[in-house]
């Protein structure tokens, strides 16, 4: 199993390339190229698509999400806006170009400002390839090697449609804060205010204080809302 393993790493370390990550702003190693991380996000959404109810993309949503990915910093990938029927207050990103949103978070988030942001907040995910790297260690070891030498897109897919769940989909506490500078960014590049992202986070904040029974997916996991509302002010204050 070791020799498998050491095999399996080997055939994709000899691909590994470096990429400029526009978030980090820094070269960061990937052993996924851009293909890959396409092909990661196709079986991913296609399973998401399998496990939950995803209703029709209201035009509304379609038109926000391509606005501010036009005006994000990866503008070179086709990016999809589903919508899944759930009360849950949750967003979430998959590698590839893939923008999931609750109907939950689009009932509080009343606003296209509000919407932009969150919609801002995922797409920096994605072009900082948070979710790629969170999902590579799972994949890689479930990867049959000789899958992967003769077929390697086939390979990834397979991969992920055995392994992929939305829980890999949880990051630092840096990487939420960065997702927030840059959808804020991206946001406000779009024509849209920036100050949605705070008022966003104060309905989600007045919910905690009242102890809502509502699930506030968005929170869990993530810096505490008081931090992140600071944050973004100090983004929004360099962007004035």
């Amino acid at each position: 199993m070791k020799k498998i393993l050491l095999l399996v790493m080997a055939v994709f370390l000899a691909g590994c390339a470096t990429y400029y990550n526009p978030v980090t702003k820094k070269s960061e190693k990937t052993l996924y190229t851009e293909q890959d991380e396409v092909d990661m996000g196709v079986a991913a959404d296609r399973k998401v698509q399998s496990e939950y109810k995803v209703v029709a993309t209201p035009s509304r949503i379609q038109r926000i999400g391509e606005r501010v990915a036009s005006n994000s910093d990866r503008t070179n990938i086709t990016y999809t806006f589903r919508v899944i029927e759930n009360k849950e207050i949750n967003a979430f990103a998959l590698p590839g170009g893939f923008v999931y949103l609750h109907t939950g978070l689009l009932e509080k988030a009343s606003s296209d400002d509000e919407i932009a942001n969150v919609i801002g907040h995922e797409i920096a995910h994605i072009i900082a390839r948070d979710g790629v790297n969170n999902m590579q260690k799972q994949v890689l070891y479930s990867i049959p090697a000789q899958i992967l030498l003769s077929n390697r897109s086939k390979a990834i897919q397979q991969a992920v449609d055995a392994t992929f769940s939305v829980t890999m989909l949880k990051y630092s506490r840096e990487a939420e804060l960065r997702a927030d500078t840059y959808g804020v960014i991206y946001a406000h590049r779009s024509g849209y205010n920036p100050e949605g992202m705070v008022s966003f986070f104060r309905k989600l904040q007045d919910m905690e204080s009242t102890n809502s029974s509502t699930q506030i997916t968005f929170l869990r996991s993530h810096p505490v809302v008081s931090e992140r509302i600071k944050n973004v002010q100090n983004v929004i204050s360099v962007l004035k």
